[in-house]
Order: structure tokens, then C-alpha cells, then sequence
């Protein structure tokens, strides 16, 4: 599986239980302190070098007993040309994933222009952004939440389900949208579908740089769709 053998299944539960407990109450609760639906819409910045900053320290500090910690996030070093084509194959299966799972919403959900309505609020804050924070911050949500969720999360999953892939691949995929709840049900769906692909391309290439690079051009990419639609976003929260 690529992590130390003498990390215990015990162990890995309880890591992954803190790993959660500490995620989950940064995000919820500073956005209930704050009356909002999350940090990350009172100040993007902020929020995300805040959270990324918060759970790669947590990160680290649960991996310092590990004999090997790239072992345990897959982040050896792999061939560049080999991280960018399977970076790509990572695009291509994150936004089918997502769409499926769009698609699965939508044929059950009653009212999608309140839901239409909210997620464009949300991402009209985003288009907001000066056009020099883009590739940054995208680069840095990347890496953050490829390392905390794709490389010591899912790790430590599949050695509590004892290398049981699928499951230890749908649970990472589902705590990862999990914790975008600010986006909306959609968005927490998308999310998920996004987790899923790149969890499959990290087991697959024992490698977390391919899913790092993939994430790196989703987040870019979006971010300036966003900035580019801001106007027709603006239209759909005021309508």
C-alpha cells in the first residue's frame, strides 16, 4: 500500500478520527461563530492559507512517529512527463465523476434554482478575486488537500479497512465533499465526485503528484471561469 507496516489499523482509526474531529470543527465552527455559511465567504485568503496551514501541521504532527513519511502520503518522487499525462487523465475522470454525481442530484432534487441560486453566491465572492491570487491559491488549496485527504487520509483508510480499496476510496471521497458544505448539496456532490476520481488515480499510480497536478488545473481553471462569469452570476443571485 506504500505506508509503514507498523502503522496498526487501531492507530490509523484513531489518527483518522482527530484528522476529522479537528477539520470538521475548524470549518463548522468558525462559520458558526461567524453567522455565515463559511469562512472562506467572509475572506478567501484568508480562509484557505488559515485551513491549509491548520491541517498540514495536524498533518505532520500525526506522521512524526511514521518511519517513512512520503511513504505514507505517496509523495515520492515521480517522472514529471508521468505526473502531467496522468494529471490529465485525473482532469478527465474528476469532472465525469462530477457530472454523474450532478446528474444523480438533479434527477431528485426539488428545487434547484434556490440551490442554483445559493452556489452562485457563493462562487460570485470568488470572482472577486485580483487575477495574481489565482494560480496560488489554487496551487496551494491543491497540494494542501491532496496531501491531508489523497495522501495521509485515504493511506490511513485503506490500512483501517485492512487494503480494502473500494471501501477506503468511496469513505475518503465522501469525508473530502463532506467538508465543502459551504458549495451547497450540489457542491458537496461534485466535491465528492472529484475525491473519488482522484482517490482512485492516487491508488492506481501509488503517486499523489498526478492528483496533485490534476486538482491544480480544476481549481485554475474554475477559479477563472468564475472570474470570468462573475457578471452572469451576479444576475443568478439577484434574479
Amino acid at each position: 500500500m506504500g505506508t509503514p507496516i507498523e502503522v496498526t489499523p487501531r492507530r490509523a482509526v484513531l489518527q483518522t478520527v482527530a484528522l476529522l474531529v479537528i477539520f470538521y470543527a475548524f470549518i463548522y465552527g468558525s462559520a458558526a461563530l461567524r453567522g455565515s455559511a463559511s469562512l472562506a465567504e467572509t475572506n478567501v485568503v484568508a480562509s484557505v492559507f488559515v485551513t491549509g496551514g491548520l491541517m498540514l501541521v495536524v498533518t505532520a504532527l500525526l506522521l512524526r512517529r511514521d518511519a517513512d513519511w512520503r511513504a505514507s502520503l505517496r509523495s515520492k518522487r515521480t517522472p514529471v512527463v508521468q505526473a502531467i499525462v496522468f494529471g490529465a487523465v485525473g482532469v478527465v475522470l474528476s469532472y465525469a465523476s462530477s457530472a454523474v454525481m450532478v446528474a444523480l442530484y438533479t434527477s431528485f432534487a426539488s428545487d434547484l434554482e434556490t440551490e442554483l441560486a445559493n452556489k452562485a453566491q457563493w462562487a460570485s465572492r470568488l470572482g472577486s478575486l485580483p487575477l495574481y491570487w489565482l494560480l496560488p491559491l489554487s496551487a496551494f488549496i491543491a497540494i494542501w488537500e491532496e496531501v491531508v485527504f489523497r495522501g495521509f487520509l485515504l493511506n490511513r483508510l485503506l490500512i483501517a479497512f485492512r487494503g480494502n480499496t473500494l471501501v477506503a476510496v468511496l469513505v475518503a471521497g465522501v469525508l473530502f465533499g463532506l467538508g465543502h458544505g459551504y458549495q451547497g448539496m450540489q457542491g458537496m456532490l461534485q466535491t465528492t465526485g472529484v475525491g473519488l476520481a482522484l482517490g482512485a488515480m492516487v491508488v492506481w499510480r501509488k503517486s499523489l503528484w498526478p492528483a496533485v497536478i490534476a486538482h491544480l488545473s480544476i481549481d485554475t481553471v474554475g477559479l477563472f471561469a468564475i472570474r470570468v462569469l462573475k457578471p452572469v452570476l451576479e444576475r443568478l443571485v439577484h434574479h
